[in-house]
């Protein structure tokens, strides 16, 4: 829960370590504070009466928060005129360190965030300050059905600290808020409702007398708002650099005039489904659609048959003034109506994103909990699935007789059931106060009392948490009128429909729920929508939903639906649409930042420790970097940055152009090298070079201070083996450093001692205090398709005060294509030459170095396997590759003759990305290092795993405590076969692969790395 407070005086006894940070976050939401000290009432730019004080008492302790936004007061919804300030992403990981022992309120002068707006352009042109970044205007059309995707969408923009203002008139924006469901509008508090001034016909000039004759007084109201709008949106294009403006396609013609606005832009949010959108479109283009859509389209519904008059001559008003957008949204996803999206896309000639839905797919048991509704007291009762729920929404109500035959149906069904009995909506009405008084619908005598003795229903009268009922366990069945909104609603919480379609886009969405995706059955055809429904036949609709075999293959084909829909929306296509749209939306502030030669904004520095597995990474994470076109720097060794540029690989060295490498010379240290019969395995011989890198301190302090004075900001992103070198970087104000932790989120769970030297223990234990003291932050190489469990226990760990970000897979993801690489090695010709998934990539790293013993055996092994294989056979890396020769490994008389072209030994440095980027490689022996293990998985490789040290026997299932013995050749040979021709085998490629498949297609990662990138530049 967030805990309001406001920051009024700033001072050590606080012990607010950087209120640099808080001053940031302040600015970013658009509160006036000075460019240096502390915040004080008295400071000129704040007027004595901008705010009334009430409470005059504030204290405040702790260090970690999240941004500080402006929050209305809520002690009723109404009320918007006091303020506080909310720590915008308090997780439990920031509230247990911010203890508020009171809080201070504040009253804005008036009553309205257009005020505000005015009050803070004041503020910039006297204080010469930027505009701000972006800021969203919603626009929803004023019924609930629409206000309602769209009050998501905020949400859902809102959680990219984006500040969103939603639109609409004191009475929609109270209803909108008063019907939410699923969610908290406390826990987002960077949306901010705006009330349009109401506008009398006899005071606008924009629409004629004879427009609204056409379509009647509630539309005309709609079309009143235009000039507000206009207004509005001047106002905040003079705040913010970059105004984009999501609105109701039903709203088009009241935002037309945003295109005059030089630094404003509109897309046009659909509320119906694709597959309606798709049969709208082909009405006025007339291209031809492929078969079966054709044949289904042709099937549907005239336009004129769905809506009155008034409404079609509205929407004709809407479509003839949406020429000025250039994309569209759609509250749908490509798991639901990929083909539908495709087809629209090519009718439109434009971008359209699926960025559903937008409703919350999950309803936590918290959130459950915390439901007062009597009907979940009742629910909670019920069998599971053995509930239908019966709801036509709010723009529906039903005859008397209607209503008497429905009540009869559901009783003579037999079935439990959940009635939502209220009438329509009034358009442009208080629909609270309707709501609060409930409805007064009459039933057949004794029907309430007979159901309610038998327990078999539950009949509510007023407003009714559906996301939540839907969500219910124990819900098996949804009887709608097939709105978008409750189809996606009943798709999402995996429950059958029952279609009743009533008028507009329903009997389109009807089709698609009950012949396209199949999840539904039919109650009444829309041939016969003027005839009344009869009890039998609601009887028999509900008994085949709830009770026959029928009804289970719908729930389990719409369990499935649900299923691939739940994984798009957390880390899937529809989460990546919404990273789409929302880099599209951010990519004008970044470049816009970066171009100003003369005021550079950020500047990234990295960090690495000199050892392969963990310059590779960091040298990867800086190309993915360096793509957003932000100066980076790397700093390190003069022989460990010449070691990291000769062996890139997976991508063009040449791309490391735009990447400025500090090459810091250090004095010489020992560089012994490996010893092959050591009893660990761990690579003590690379420890003088660690305990070298101290050295850096001082050289990284000046380029660090050198920097700072060019750049707002400096961000440090540093090796957590390696924070040492950095301890002075919190004396630099505009100095943040980040931790990359080069291990699997798994491993640092379950850390073992044993795997590890206690010189490399104690070199830990010095970096991990240090670390403690200049740490902003975590990056992992990972992604949550691959460890999401591990990276949310992380993220809640009381230790961990710090956000972090799965940014992985760090290499490149695309799989090895001959026709265009770069790489030229032999081994790359040899797998060519070799069928698919035949070839066993063999490589320990560059940390390991075998005894002549176990490479005799691993030879053995190989051969006996008679499956064919490449091996990297070479020495580990000593601390400096280029001085020294490297040992001879010794193979046993004859054998690279027996192996012939079976086999391939490569003695020197291999490409292995590309290695486990052919077709023919088909699995990896391998040490189980992070890297290898992350780069194996993205190529779709299963491991063979033979841990030798450090993280690896966590990232590996061989027994560790066998970690002493010899590897036989018979075990080699076993293991081989196992991966390579068993049954067994096949299907660890088969997981594998679609693990792949997650990694590359699922978006998680790109959305991590977009949220890193918009924090650094913030």
């Amino acid at each position: 829960m967030k805990r309001p407070f406001l920051v009024n005086e700033l001072e050590p006894q606080y012990l607010l370590h950087d209120w640099r940070k808080v001053y940031e976050c302040l600015a970013m939401f658009g509160i006036p504070v000075p460019r240096y000290g502390c915040v004080h009432r008295e400071v000129p730019f704040w007027h004595l009466d901008y705010f009334v004080e009430e409470v005059n008492f504030v204290e405040v302790m702790g260090t970690a928060f999240g941004n500080l936004v402006e929050k209305p007061t809520v002690d009723g919804w109404e009320d918007q005129s006091l303020i506080c300030f909310y720590v915008a992403d308090a997780t439990p990981l920031y509230l247990h360190e911010v203890v508020i022992s009171h809080y201070t309120k504040y009253q804005k002068p008036q009553n309205s965030s257009m005020a505000y707006l005015f009050d803070l352009k004041k503020h910039n042109q006297m204080n010469n300050e930027e505009t701000y970044q972006v800021a969203i205007v919603i626009v929803p059309y004023l019924e609930q059905g629409h206000l309602n995707p769209l009050l998501n969408l905020s949400r859902i923009l809102s959680s990219y600290k984006l500040p969103v203002f939603f639109l609409g008139t004191s009475t929609s924006n109270r209803q909108a808020k008063f019907r939410l469901s699923g969610w908290d509008i406390l826990d987002f508090p960077t949306i901010r409702f705006h009330d349009l001034a109401p506008v009398l016909p006899d005071s606008c000039s924009s629409v004629s007398a004879a427009v609204m004759e056409k379509i009647g007084s509630f539309f005309t109201s709609i079309l009143l708002l235009r000039e507000p709008i206009w207004e509005f949106l001047q106002e905040v294009s003079s705040t913010y650099r970059r105004t984009v403006v999501i609105n109701d396609s039903g709203m088009s013609w009241v935002v037309q005039d945003a295109v005059s606005i030089p630094n404003t832009e509109c897309y046009c949010f659909h509320t119906i489904s694709v597959f309606t959108a798709l049969a709208f479109t082909c009405e006025t283009t007339k291209k031809l659609l492929p078969s079966p859509v054709a044949e289904i389209i042709a099937e549907l519904p005239p336009r004129e048959n769905t809506f009155d008059s008034e409404t079609i001559e509205y929407i004709k008003m809407q479509r003839e003034s949406r020429n000025f957008y250039s994309v569209g949204l759609h509250n749908s996803c490509k798991e639901i109506e990929g083909v539908f999206i495709d087809l629209l896309e090519e009718q439109r000639e434009n971008k359209q994103w699926a960025i559903g839905p937008l409703n919350p797919v999950k309803i936590s048991k918290k959130k459950s909990s915390e439901q007062t509704h009597e009907c979940f007291s009742w629910l909670d009762k019920q069998d599971l699935n053995s509930v239908i729920y019966v709801s036509f929404g709010s723009t529906t109500t039903l005859s008397k007789e209607q209503i008497n035959e429905l009540a009869f149906g559901l009783e003579q069904s037999e079935q439990k059931f959940i009635w939502v009995l209220r009438g329509a909506d009034k358009k442009g009405g208080d629909n609270i106060e309707n709501v609060k008084r409930g409805s007064n619908f009459d039933l057949p005598e004794g029907f309430e009392e007979r159901i309610k003795d038998k327990g078999v229903g539950f009949i509510e009268k007023n407003w009714a948490p559906q996301l939540e009922i839907l969500a219910h366990g124990s819900t098996g069945g949804f009887m709608s009128h097939c709105g978008w909104n409750s189809c996606i609603e009943s798709i999402s919480m995996g429950v059958p429909m029952a279609a009743w379609p009533i008028h507009s886009d329903q009997p389109r969405n009807t089709v698609l729920i009950t012949k396209v995706l199949k999840i539904g059955i039919i109650v009444r055809d829309w041939e016969n929508r003027d005839e009344l429904v009869s009890a039998a036949k609601i009887e028999n609709a509900v008994r085949n939903l709830m009770g026959s075999a029928e009804g289970e293959e719908l729930r389990r084909r719409v369990t499935e639906l649900s299923s691939a829909v739940n994984k798009s929306v957390m880390n899937g296509a529809s989460r990546k649409e919404m990273d789409s749209f929302f880099s599209h939306k951010s990519a004008k502030k970044l470049c816009s930042s970066m171009a100003k030669l003369t005021n550079h904004e950020v500047a990234i520095v990295m960090v690495p420790l000199p050892a392969q597995g963990h310059l590779n990474q960091l040298l990867h994470l800086s190309r993915l970097i360096s793509a957003y076109h932000l100066p980076l720097h790397f700093a390190g060794t003069t022989v460990h940055l010449r070691q990291a540029k000769n062996r890139i690989h997976g991508w063009n060295p040449l791309s490391t152009s735009t990447v400025k490498f500090h090459e810091f010379p250090i004095p010489n240290y020992e560089t012994p090298p490996p010893n092959p019969n050591s009893t660990t395995k761990f690579p003590s011989q690379l420890m003088p070079s660690f305990h070298a890198t101290s050295h850096l301190r001082h050289p990284i302090t000046s380029l660090l201070q050198e920097l700072s004075r060019n750049y707002r900001r400096v961000i440090v992103i540093y090796d957590s083996l390696i924070a040492w070198v950095l301890q002075d970087a919190p004396s630099i104000s505009n100095v943040e450093c980040y931790s990359f932790r080069s291990v699997s989120a798994f491993s640092i769970y379950s850390w073992d001692k044993s795997s590890v030297t206690p010189e490399f223990t104690e070199y830990m234990r010095v970096q991990f205090e240090f670390r403690e003291i200049v740490n902003s932050g975590n990056l992992y190489n990972s992604c949550y398709e691959i460890e999401g469990l591990y990276l949310d226990w992380l993220a809640k760990e009381k230790s961990s005060r710090n956000k972090q970000w799965a940014i992985g897979p760090l290499n490149p993801v695309k799989r090895y294509d001959k026709n265009n690489s770069l790489i030229s090695h032999k081994c790359m010709n040899w797998l060519d030459e070799q069928e698919p998934n035949s070839v066993i990539f063999v490589s320990f790293g560059t940390t390991t170095t075998f005894s002549d013993e176990q490479i005799k055996e691993l030879a053995i092994g190989l051969e006996k396997s008679e499956q064919k294989f490449i091996w990297v056979l070479r020495e580990a890396d000593k601390g400096d590759i280029f001085t020294g020769e490297s040992r001879e490994v010794e193979l046993p008389e004859g054998y690279e003759e027996r192996v012939g072209k079976r086999g391939l030994i490569v003695r020197d440095w291999a490409p292995q990305l590309e290695i486990l980027g052919h077709e023919s490689t088909g699995g990896f022996m391998s040490h189980c290092g992070w890297n290898s293990c992350m780069e194996s998985i993205s190529m779709g490789v299963p491991i063979l795993a033979w841990p030798m040290h450090s993280d690896q026997p966590r990232n590996a299932v061989l027994d560790w405590a066998k970690r002493d013995e010899l590897v036989s050749s018979v075990a080699v040979g076993e293991c081989v076969k196992r991966l390579m021709e068993s049954a067994e085998g096949d299907e660890m490629r088969k997981r594998v692969m679609e693990l792949s498949k997650s990694v590359v297609d699922g978006g998680g990662s790109g959305r991590e790395m977009a949220s890193f990138i918009a924090h650094i530049t913030r």
